[in-house]
């Protein structure tokens, strides 16, 4: 048998040396390629296990999330401040006590506390010092980026070079315990005398007064103003400097001050003043007739971050002419306080989360809910959240905020870019424009709330208290019996052992979660291994002024790591697999025309008693022998190659290259080696002719080449299907860094991952190409080495070499059209349910330019046979047929 073989390989010495080359290349390449495909998925797994979030399980009451989320797995930003209670102290403690849990942090929202904003003037500023008049001061509050404009009533100034003298009047007592103080306004004239101006009231600006429209004449001094009994106003301000006020509004949570310095190192950002500590707040006695105050400690940031301004301008009321423009900064009293100074909180607002409509591109469009009260500024423009009902406060205690201390949530200990998702408690929200509309009329910043609860940006969570006085809140009567009942809204879970999002850790998080929804019945999403998932929000035109714009909003993806780590797996091998899979077609088309070309032989060899079985081993040994000799000479190209490219490929993986050569050889020539055993000895010695079929007149090299290949249709399929392969692969890669820039970003599940476009990427794609080249050019030659008689008629007819050659390359061209079509067409068809946009103008061109690139290539593989065909002895030929 082994002497046979040597004699088959020997006797057709370019077919075997082909079949020996084609082998070394594929498989050559295969172990190169393989091994920094393992290298960059390793680098890519290596980093995704480090990457890890504060946390690993968001436990949030039933229902807490919205459709959007729980269609597309995903978690909406700052989930959890429009959230108002759900989760019992109980059912806290089931989850610290499920085995797994390190840390679980609650978080319970307690609704929004209205505080005074100011923006201020100095008259000193414009005025020549000294001027005595009176002024009016047009305000218009403006908000989205200065897209939208709420003009306020004017506020009229008196100002003068005398000083001036506030004289208490009496009290009146309003409803709640509040009170008014009227007070009498007396400017000194240089005679002596005293005059009376500013008439109204003087109230200081609280979370109550901020919007009256019942707003005095505000009295200015360049000598001061002093009040009767206990002398000048104590501000930071001076006597010529208006203030105009607005609410400012923040959301005020309750957390365990441990928990939180655990798990999100909140105590490690604090700016000024000290921590929080445990316990409830503290109720001071004021005195008779006046209502008791209960101090909630507040640990607080030093801003609210809203986008609201205030452009203000300045007419002298005698003649209407205008002084002075300017754009005020707005500030509140939160960031302006001290450490241990006191804030007003009043009355609690809640607000509900937002609803959504799903456009057929996936644009998120939030729904208006029905305007339900009175509010100023852009309470009073679209309502996105409604407003949700509320236990009036009882009479007995006033509730002020004892300013413990500040933080920042920019420090906050980092986390790896892949873990910084939009899911952290004190997240700043923040839009960009999602196209260039959008993007200029927003200026190139973000879109940022501005001071309505009912607005679609909301704060996050910026002041806040222990849950001890969120427990004192709900007796007190501040909250709803719903959030008395069960105050806490969300709790973020630490699982032990889990150190990233390897599959171990990965396995421990899945285990406490669900151990802890079976002990709560609560909703628990594994946010281990979440990404940050960009989602395009239609915002529709407001009421002042703000046309519609399409936003950027980025949403966090859960599971995004596993998904990543599947995705890596899944391209590696299957581009792996698409190589192989061309060099197979590759062999066994040249094996079954190795067959075919042997037909007289194999069919005596049967005569003489051979049997098919032994027809079957002779066939697979000789590509056996073909594979042996590819795999040695693949360990040294491999070793060769690796060492050139800097790529570390051990000998033991290289040695894979001989099994790995014998395989694809063997597996390829199957079905030619099978064929050849099944052949009966009479009909391998019958000359190949075709009969039973009525001959059909074919005019013009274009039909011509046409019929010649589907007289060969299964060679003709396997240089469409090997086109076809190359040019899929084309246009993903095409595509991919075009569209995802340079990430296959998706999947057919619409889960968002990252899978990166790599050199070996590349290089296999183009490795397929040529093994595409080369499988066309040489389903060309066995077609002319076939046809040889055929070519030679024509020849001795009249047809000129120029024709033959335009014949065989017309049908390499239409082998490669047809396959290059159908690959690209389906790799266009998966890019595009992958793109954002669907069938974009980049996946379109990859498509076109992966059909020209194969039509070409196959053109090219032509060059071989075609060159073969001139060597043809046409008498030779002639005189066989």
């Amino acid at each position: 048998m082994l002497l046979f073989v040597r004699r088959q390989l020997a006797g057709r010495l370019l077919r075997s040396l082909a079949l020996l080359l084609g082998l070394l290349v594929a498989v050559s390449s295969f172990v190169v390629l393989s091994a920094t495909t393992e290298s960059s998925r390793l680098d890519v797994l290596g980093a995704l296990s480090r990457t890890r979030g504060a946390y690993d399980i968001l436990v949030r009451p039933e229902g807490a999330a919205g459709a959007v989320e729980a269609r597309q797995s995903l978690v909406r930003p700052n989930a959890v401040s429009d959230v108002y209670g759900g989760i019992t102290t109980g059912q806290l403690a089931r989850i610290r006590a499920t085995g797994g849990v390190r840390v679980a942090a609650p978080i319970a929202v307690l609704g929004f506390a209205q505080t005074a904003g100011r923006a201020t003037l100095d008259l000193a500023d414009f005025l020549p010092k000294g001027t005595r008049g009176s002024f009016e001061i047009t305000r218009d509050w403006t908000y989205d980026r200065g897209l939208s404009t709420v003009r306020q009533s004017s506020r009229r100034v008196y100002i003068t070079p005398n000083p001036i003298t506030v004289r208490r009047g009496p009290t009146v007592k309003l409803d709640g315990g509040h009170r008014r103080v009227t007070n009498r306004y007396l400017e000194r004239l240089p005679s002596g005398g005293e005059t009376e101006v500013c008439e109204g009231r003087h109230e200081p600006p609280t979370a109550r007064n901020l919007h009256s429209s019942e707003e005095p004449v505000l009295c200015l001094s360049w000598a001061g103003v002093t009040h009767e009994g206990t002398g000048p106003a104590e501000n930071d301000l001076a006597p010529t400097v208006a203030v105009f006020t607005f609410p400012a509004s923040y959301v005020i949570a309750g957390v365990d001050p441990a928990a939180e310095a655990k798990l999100f190192g909140l105590d490690r950002a604090l700016t000024a003043g000290r921590y929080l500590t445990p316990g409830p707040p503290r109720t001071v006695d004021r005195g008779e007739g006046y209502a008791d105050s209960a101090e909630l400690p507040l640990l607080r940031t030093g801003g609210s971050g809203t986008g609201l301004t205030v452009r203000t301008e300045v007419r002298r009321r005698s003649d209407g002419e205008t002084v002075h423009r300017a754009e005020l900064r707005t500030t509140d009293t939160l960031r302006d306080s001290a450490p241990g100074t006191l804030s007003p909180v009043g009355d609690l607002v809640a607000a509900g989360p937002v609803r959504y409509t799903t456009a057929g591109d996936g644009t998120l469009r939030p729904r208006t809910v029905p305007r339900s009260a009175e509010l100023p500024l852009d309470g009073r423009d679209l309502w996105f959240r409604p407003l949700l009902p509320r236990t009036s406060a009882i009479e007995r205690h006033a509730v002020h905020g004892r300013n413990v201390g500040t933080f920042d949530p920019a420090r906050l200990p980092a986390y790896e870019a892949a873990a910084r998702v939009p899911m952290g408690a004190y997240t700043a929200p923040g839009l960009v424009g999602a196209d260039d509309s959008s993007r200029k009329l927003l200026g190139g910043g973000p879109l940022l709330p501005a001071v309505s609860p009912t607005g679609y940006l909301q704060q996050p969570p910026l002041m806040l208290t222990t849950l001890e006085a969120a427990g004192w809140l709900g007796r007190a009567g501040y909250l709803t019996d719903h959030q008395t009942r069960a105050p806490v809204s969300a709790v973020r879970v630490s699982v032990t052992g889990a150190t990233g999002a390897d599959a171990v850790s990965r396995e421990r998080v899945r285990a406490a979660a669900e151990s802890i929804a079976r002990r709560t019945g609560l909703e628990v999403d594994i946010v281990l291994g979440s990404s940050p998932a960009p989602r395009t929000v239609e915002l529709p035109a407001g009421e002042f002024g703000r046309p519609g714009l399409r936003l950027e909003e980025w949403w966090s993806k859960k599971n995004v790591v596993a998904v990543i780590s599947e995705a890596v797996d899944r391209k590696s091998v299957v581009l792996l697999v698409l190589m192989l899979t061309v060099c197979c077609l590759f062999i066994g088309n040249a094996t079954a025309a190795s067959v075919r070309a042997r037909r007289e032989e194999l069919g005596l060899l049967s005569a003489v008693g051979w049997s098919a079985r032994r027809l079957f081993t002779a066939v697979l040994a000789e590509l056996a022998v073909l594979g042996t000799a590819a795999g040695v000479l693949g360990v040294g190209v491999a070793l060769a190659a690796a060492a050139v490219l800097d790529i570390g490929v051990s000998t033991a993986y290289a040695l894979l290259s001989v099994p790995g050569a014998i395989a694809v050889a063997v597996l390829s020539g199957l079905l030619p080696a099978w064929r050849a055993s099944r052949a009966a000895p009479l009909e391998a010695l019958r000359p190949a002719v075709t009969t039973g079929r009525r001959a059909r007149s074919v005019g013009g090299v274009g039909r011509l080449a046409l019929v010649n290949l589907t007289r060969a249709r299964a060679r003709a399929l396997l240089g469409v299907a090997a086109s076809a392969i190359a040019a899929g692969s084309v246009t993903l890669l095409v595509a991919a860094v075009r569209t995802f820039d340079g990430a296959l970003a998706g999947s057919l599940l619409g889960e968002v991952v990252s899978v990166r476009v790599r050199g070996t990427d590349i290089a296999a794609v183009a490795l397929m190409a040529l093994l595409a080249t080369v499988a066309v050019g040489d389903v060309m030659y066995l077609n002319i080495r076939d046809r040889a008689g055929e070519f030679a008629t024509l020849r001795a007819t009249g047809w000129t070499d120029r024709t033959l050659a335009r014949l065989v390359l017309t049908e390499g061209a239409v082998l490669g059209l047809a396959g290059s079509l159908a690959g690209a067409a389906l790799a266009a068809g998966l890019t595009a349910r992958l793109a954002p946009g669907g069938m974009t103008e980049p996946v379109l061109t990859a498509a076109s330019g992966a059909v020209v690139a194969g039509t070409l290539l196959a053109v090219l593989g032509c060059a071989v046979p075609v060159a073969a065909l001139r060597r043809q002895p046409t008498a030779l030929l002639l005189a066989r047929a």
